[in-house]
């Protein structure tokens, strides 16, 4: 396991540095247009079998910064990326922790967490002098700063069409309590703004609304790089008020270090590539979109509030992590697998049925899934789809499909073909009749046949005689 400055995982400059010496970077000398070129290159190289290399643009055009894209585009980089050997070791470690919990109920499973010992030691330590590692810009431009244009038609409704992909965002309510870190889209506007959308529902969000109701402006830190492991916890829908820094150190294996910002009342991890601070003011709205996201296509602008820039700090060498999305398979899609490792431990918790869980990529960004089942009987399904649609994490889900875990690995391939096999339209295909969402029993319970197996003496013979066959 890697040990860094942060935790297992280190820094991003330590995690790029780990790729460059595993052969698992491609540094481009040449100088790319950050308006669509990294974009396309990045599209291209990670829909190689793998996910491709990650790629560090030492050149891009108009700016001193490098950017870095693809960098957790591989299961073995995630693994780089966390200090584990295996994604199955994050189901095991949240496993053992749920395990000191009494019971399993999920509107209180952040707040038992952060009551855990075991885990309220990943904690972060403060560290009260601002890091001496960034030096401040004077005065501050986003402009300088090589943000990407993914495709075409981003921010044609107010003609800005430059995002942050991979920015953490802190807040605080007006009341100093827990920060909040999640990852939104953020459009630069210009060399002192930039708007942020806040997903419904999130810790930014229900900040924003406490300040919006207060009538004050509200303090907002942007973080670029730092300690993987803090960028995968603002990604993932945690439970709750979970801590997201917390549990950042918990993924990562060490607490990590915050330190002051320079003009905003916020803290924010120590070791970060850019830091970008300001106020929003809740009432205050601009156009923002559209934007090719996940789902391969266009989301319709929409009204977002305005980051006012008071400062920006960033290391001498700074590199920008960036992310592309759209049409799978993406750098996304393999970073979604963390979070489904880690969701099967909070799930197994909530319903010991459930054995496995796969979100296909064509299908994750509509929260739909295939669920393995441990030993499913009817009704069963039915049950377990109508607990699930009750959590947040599969409340717009389009479509669940459940297999028997019994039959083999929840991968979109073996769930086609069961499914397609086992059921009957007419009775193992349900809706919720308030929201329209769908699931499918592929269990095959209901009807229940013999599948052809070759039986292990044919198989083990063959297998003896492989090389005397002579087959290529």
């Amino acid at each position: 396991m890697v040990t860094g400055p942060h935790g297992t995982g280190g820094d991003l400059a330590a995690f790029i540095a780990r790729l460059d010496t595993a052969g698992e970077l491609c540094r481009i000398e040449a100088i790319v247009d950050p308006i669509l070129e990294i974009a396309a290159i990045t599209d291209r190289v990670c829909k190689r079998p793998g996910g491709g290399t990650a790629l560090l643009f030492e050149h891009p055009a108009g700016s001193d910064f490098k950017v870095a894209t693809n960098l957790f585009g591989s299961t073995g980089r995630l693994c780089r990326a966390l200090g584990i050997d295996d994604l199955n070791e994050l189901t095991r470690r949240l496993t053992l922790l749920l395990s000191h919990l009494p019971a399993a109920e999920f509107a209180s499973f952040d707040r038992d967490l952060g009551r855990l010992p075991i885990f309220s030691r990943f904690a972060p330590h403060a560290c009260n002098e601002p890091e001496g590692d960034l030096q401040q810009m004077v005065p501050p431009d986003l402009t300088r700063i090589p943000f990407l244009q993914s495709w075409p038609d981003d921010g044609s409704g107010d003609g800005f069409p430059r995002y942050l992909t991979l920015p953490q965002v802190y807040t605080v309510d007006p009341e100093g309590g827990t920060a909040n870190c999640g990852m939104y889209r953020v459009q630069l506007r210009g060399g002192h703004g930039a708007a942020i959308q806040w997903k419904t529902g999130s810790g930014g969000a229900r900040h924003a609304e406490q300040y919006r109701r207060a009538g004050k402006k509200m303090p907002v830190a942007i973080v670029l790089g730092g300690a993987p492991a803090a960028l995968f916890s603002a990604l993932f829908p945690l439970p709750g008020a979970l801590d997201e820094l917390t549990f950042a150190g918990f993924l990562g294996g060490s607490p990590l270090t915050t330190v002051p910002c320079r003009s905003v009342p916020l803290r924010v991890p120590r070791g970060a590539e850019i830091v970008i601070e300001g106020y929003v003011d809740p009432a205050r709205l601009v156009s923002e979109g559209p934007f090719g996201n996940h789902t391969g296509f266009y989301s319709a602008a929409a009204p977002a509030p305005l980051l006012e820039v008071t400062a920006i700090c960033h290391r001498p060498d700074a590199v920008i992590p960036a992310t592309i999305v759209g049409p799978p398979p993406m750098e996304d899609c393999w970073m979604a697998q963390v979070w489904e490792r880690l969701l099967l431990a909070f799930l197994h918790k909530l319903l010991p049925e459930i054995a496995d869980i796969h979100f296909p990529p064509e299908w994750i960004f509509h929260q739909s899934a295939i669920i393995s089942l441990e030993n499913p009987r009817p009704a069963m399904v039915r049950n377990c789809a109508g607990e699930l649609w009750r959590l947040p994490w599969f409340a717009s889900a389009r479509l669940l499909v459940f297999i028997d875990a019994g039959t083999g690995p929840a991968t979109l391939h073996h769930a086609a073909w069961r499914t397609i096999n086992l059921t009957d339209a007419a009775t193992d295909m349900f809706s919720d009749p308030t929201t329209g969402r769908r699931a499918m029993d592929g269990t095959g319970c209901r009807f229940p046949r013999r599948e052809l197996h070759r039986g292990s003496e044919i198989t083990s013979r063959i297998t003896s005689r492989w090389k005397e066959y002579q087959i290529p």
